[in-house]
This record gives structure tokens, C-alpha cells and sequence, in this order.
């Protein structure tokens, strides 16, 4: 097999689980050389750009989602169009490492290789197990550690300080201790409500938020009239909460996004249909530099995500019909 030959079978066989926690982008393992000259010809279910993905490497994946475990036959599909995400997203970023010449080194490598291996002994395991189970061998292993190294080199000098400046202004409450005061309107089904019934809560919400925008009823009358929660009878004040820890993520997440004195549309979490009010903000104190290592993380996956969307704009992805496809990730 010549070096071209052998670097191609490397790059499919590096498509399988990885251990990139930022990415989790990963395929399985293919047949040996001695197993590809007796299976029949592998069936191609995916085209991205050059680059065929086959029947075998999606099963693999979905293996690897599932646990091995079978999977029930109401999520196949949805498993089956996740793997294919995955295979697709790991095919473009290693199509733009390669056009960009990123390097990577031999020493890089070892040196990640071994932190693994010592990882695994810390937890009384081993790399070697790790690998029996994940179907993987030596040179596997190197060329996911290899891609896991070049894709944070391809994405670094995407991320500005004018991506930061919008990463902290749309994350710096999970950061820097900011405390929200809000009132709130919440409304629950009926009892005996049907499966429609969110749509009707809605768009009663949505009522209730119009008088309210058009001065005809104040928000604390509106909550102390409407509302289902106990804080009507305080005008739907709930008091001042920080951005985690008090409040649901469903919850804590929507009202975060408001600046004092809006009133948010309506909006669903699992306790019913909310409609919100910020009625005072305090700001956290704690120094931006002191959080800013999880902001540049985030500014890795929002820059990665919108690279990822840029590359599937100018590659041709084309999915054999049959072929359950997840829609591209947000």
C-alpha cells in the first residue's frame, strides 16, 4: 500500500468514537485489509464533497450512541439521523484541515497520547482496554488525537475580541454573580385539557401580555388575576435570583435574555406558559478575567457551529434517499 493509499485508509478509519469532549464528532472503525478483500463492496449512503461515508460507518455510530444496546423503534430514526450528523460534521472539519496544511506533530501527539494513557490509570483503567472496546487501534488512536489538535488550530484565529465582547454580553450573568428581580405570570392546563391545550394557553398568554403592553391592566393585577403561581398574590414577584440554582434552566435562561423593565412574549417550560416581567437588575461584581476561560469555550462551540454551517453552504452533502438526516445543529 502506497503512503497516499495508507493516509486515506487512516483518515476512514479515524472515523469512529473519539475523545474530543468539545466536539464528540466520531464514526467507527473499518474492516481490515484481509476482511475488505472478502466483503462485498461497502454501501455508500452519503457523499460529502469527495469523501463517501458508508452504510458500515453509520451503523457503527449508532452503535456507539445507543451503548450497543438496541435501540427502541420509535428513536431509530432520530439516532440514525444524529450519527449522520456526526459523520458529516467530522468529514468537513477534516476536509478544511487538510485544505489549510493545519500541523500538527509527532511530539504533539505523543504527548497527548500519554496524558490519556495516565488519565486511564488514574481511574484503575487503561488505554489499552479503552481501545479493545472502542474497536480501536494504536494508529486509530493517533490520527482522532491528531484531528482533535488541528480542529482548536483551525478555529483559534476565528474567534475575535469583538466574538468575545458578544459571547459576554450574552453570557456574562452565568458568570459574574448578576441577580435578576422579575415578576411572573404563569398559566397551567386545564385538568381535563387535551394535548392541544399548550396552543390555547398561549395564546391566551399572548392576550394577557397585550393588555398589559397597552396599559389597560398593570402586570401585578394581571398576575394577581391570571396567574396559577403563588407569587400572584405578591403581583408576581418572585424576588431577586441569580442565573443558576433557584429557577429552572427552562425557566432561568428566558428571563436572562431581558433588560429591565421588558416584558417577555410568551414562553413554555414544563410547569406551563410564562409571561415575564424584569422589574429590577443587580449586577455581579466578579472580574471578567477571572471567567475567562469558560467564555472562550463558549466562543469555541459558537464559532464552530457557524464555521460548520459555512462549510456545509460550499460543500455538496448529498444523502442517498432513505437516509434518515438530522437537520444541521443551532
Amino acid at each position: 500500500m502506497n503512503t497516499q493509499a495508507l493516509s486515506n485508509c487512516r483518515r476512514r478509519r479515524a472515523l469512529r468514537t473519539g475523545l474530543v469532549a468539545i466536539l464528540v464528532l466520531c464514526c467507527g472503525a473499518p474492516a481490515s485489509s484481509q476482511e475488505e478483500a472478502t466483503e462485498p463492496v461497502a454501501e455508500i449512503i452519503a457523499t460529502v464533497g469527495t469523501t463517501s461515508l458508508t452504510r458500515g460507518d453509520l451503523e457503527r455510530v449508532v452503535r456507539r450512541l445507543s451503548g450497543g444496546k438496541a435501540v427502541p423503534a420509535d428513536q431509530q430514526q432520530r439516532l440514525q439521523g444524529q450519527a449522520l450528523a456526526e459523520l458529516v460534521e467530522q468529514t468537513l472539519i477534516r476536509a478544511e484541515v487538510e485544505r489549510r496544511n493545519v500541523e500538527v506533530t509527532d511530539a504533539e501527539i505523543d504527548s497527548r497520547v500519554a496524558q490519556l494513557s495516565a488519565e486511564f490509570a488514574g481511574r484503575n483503567s487503561s488505554l489499552e482496554s479503552f481501545l479493545s472496546a472502542s474497536g480501536m487501534d494504536h494508529d486509530d488512536l493517533r490520527e482522532q488525537v491528531r484531528f482533535e489538535i488541528a480542529t482548536p488550530k483551525l478555529i483559534a484565529p476565528l474567534i475575535t475580541e469583538d466574538v468575545m465582547k458578544q459571547v459576554f454580553d450574552m453570557h456574562h450573568f452565568d458568570f459574574d454573580g448578576t441577580r435578576i428581580r422579575a415578576s411572573h405570570i404563569i398559566i397551567r392546563p386545564e385538568a381535563s385539557a387535551g394535548p392541544d391545550s399548550i396552543k390555547g394557553m398561549l395564546a391566551r398568554a399572548e392576550r394577557i401580555r397585550a393588555d398589559i403592553l397597552a396599559e389597560e391592566i398593570t402586570f401585578a393585577e394581571a398576575a394577581q388575576r391570571f396567574s396559577a403561581g403563588p407569587s400572584r398574590h405578591r403581583g408576581g414577584d418572585l424576588g431577586f435570583f441569580p442565573r443558576h440554582g433557584l429557577f429552572s434552566e427552562e425557566f432561568a435562561s428566558q428571563v436572562f435574555r431581558l433588560t429591565k423593565g421588558e416584558v417577555s412574549k410568551p414562553f413554555v417550560t414544563p410547569y406551563g406558559v410564562h409571561v415575564v416581567k424584569v422589574t429590577d437588575i443587580d449586577p455581579g461584581t466578579i472580574e471578567a478575567e477571572t471567567f475567562r476561560q469558560p467564555l472562550e469555550q463558549l466562543a469555541f462551540k459558537k464559532v464552530l457551529q457557524q464555521f460548520l454551517a459555512f462549510l456545509r453552504q460550499r460543500t455538496p452533502i448529498d444523502i442517498k434517499p432513505g437516509i434518515v438526516a438530522a437537520d444541521p445543529r443551532p
